[in-house]
């Protein structure tokens, strides 16, 4: 088994084991999401469909519905899909695995590649990055409406939180997802680490200011607008409550503070979402100068 760095160009041309699919818009339009990425349509994108089958597989073991899986998001992201090179179509790595020091990835010894390269492609690790607008946090909105007076909130739910939604634009991080078996491999990093640069790098891919005639169209029916007209590296995630120890490593946190210490976003409120509790989490990226 072996694994790669290098994206591809979205077409699905370039290295075996990276590939990111621009946001595929309308070639999402026929998805079903009462289906499996199995029963899909051939006119779905191959690589949308392998992001699926690992979301599937890891979330469906949480017990997220399937209907709930596929969402209006989708169709505007970037997703990208790591792909392991395996002997079979089986979904466990190989046993003779090596960490690489430079990359931080694990990977067979290089006497065996030639063999692996030979065998099948299996998705095993997947990410998207949601570009902006971005409106309020639906689920939070949805927990507090449906919220009773006798139910538990989450442990760290707080009553009487400010409200935390920036007018500065931003973009999501979201469906990070590594089957089972290779975890503890580096993948998730690989996924987090190619999103994040992604972003950096091509910012003016990444947020494309709303129209004149659309920010004064939801201004006059009251919905909320971003107000800048530049992305300026923010990023935020909906982390399970359970994994914000791991976006804290890579430099997230609920409470972002500017260079100079002040709290630029505070806190949000927790929020249940298909029954797991979840954290809003905040990064500002260093954007590539120049590029908006």
């Amino acid at each position: 088994m072996t694994f790669g760095t290098s994206d591809s160009n979205g077409a699905g041309e370039g290295t075996e084991f990276l590939e990111v699919l621009p946001p595929p818009g309308q070639e999402l339009a026929n998805y079903d999401n009462t289906l499996p990425c199995s029963k899909q349509g051939a006119d779905i994108p191959q690589i949308f469909r392998d992001a699926m089958s690992v979301r599937e597989e890891v979330y469906g073991e949480q017990g997220v519905p399937l209907e709930a899986e596929f969402d209006e998001d989708d169709a505007r992201s970037w997703h990208w899909v790591v792909y392991a090179s395996v002997a079979s179509t089986a979904s466990s790595p190989p046993k003779d695995l090596r960490k690489d020091s430079s990359t931080g990835i694990v990977a067979p010894d290089e006497t065996r590649r030639s063999s692996a390269d030979a065998g099948s492609r299996l998705p095993v690790g997947t990410i998207r990055l949601i570009p902006g607008p971005h409106g309020p946090n639906k689920y939070l909105e949805k927990y507090k409406a449906d919220r009773h007076t006798d139910a538990d909130p989450p442990s760290s739910f707080q009553e009487e939180a400010p409200k935390t939604h920036p007018l500065e634009p931003y973009v999501k991080l979201g469906r990070l997802a590594v089957l089972a078996p290779y975890r503890k491999l580096g993948l998730g990093k690989l996924l987090i680490n190619a999103a994040l640069k992604h972003a950096a790098k091509q910012p003016e891919e990444i947020y494309r200011p709303p129209s004149p005639t659309t920010m004064e169209m939801a201004n006059l029916s009251g919905k909320p607008v971003q107000e800048a007209g530049t992305w300026n590296g923010l990023v935020m995630i909906h982390a399970q409550a359970n994994l914000q120890p791991l976006w804290e490593r890579y430099g997230f946190s609920e409470e972002l503070r500017g260079e100079d210490g002040e709290v630029e976003i505070q806190k949000e409120e927790r929020w249940i979402e298909e029954g797991i509790e979840h954290v809003g989490m905040w990064k500002r990226l260093k954007v590539e100068s120049g590029r908006l």
